[in-house]
Formats: structure tokens, C-alpha cells, sequence
């Protein structure tokens, strides 16, 4: 099973990204629900920013992937 994590991971690295996005958001979204009673909007701003630097940082290694491979 972790085999296929990895073997996803490598060939969908945005997909994977996004997903883990959406995943952790689901639940800390949830979390803050069930404990306060409140949804805090602010946080999918952080959420989102995190999002961003991560698939940059995704796209950066895949380039450097690329040309040493080369």
C-alpha cells in the first residue's frame, strides 16, 4: 500500500497537492466546528496561500527533475 502512495505521489504530484489540501481543510474546518461552533473563513486564506507555495515548490522540483535527467 505504501508502494502505490509513493507511485502516486511521483506521477500526480498537483493532484496529490490539492487533494492533501482539501483533505486537511475538510478537517480542521470540522474540528474548529465541533469545538467553538464557528466557522473561521481566514483560515482557507492561509490554507490557499500554503496551497500556492507548495505546488511552486512541486513545480520547481519537477524542473530540476527534468534537467538532470537530461
Amino acid at each position: 500500500m505504501l508502494n502505490k502512495y509513493k507511485e502516486y505521489t511521483e506521477n500526480h504530484p498537483y493532484a496529490y497537492v490539492i487533494l492533501l489540501m482539501v483533505f486537511t481543510s475538510f478537517f480542521g474546518i470540522l474540528i474548529e466546528y465541533l469545538v467553538n461552533k464557528d466557522f473561521m473563513g481566514a483560515g482557507l486564506y492561509s490554507s490557499l496561500g500554503i496551497t500556492l507555495i507548495e505546488i511552486l515548490r512541486v513545480r520547481r522540483k519537477n524542473r530540476q527533475k527534468r534537467t538532470t535527467s537530461k
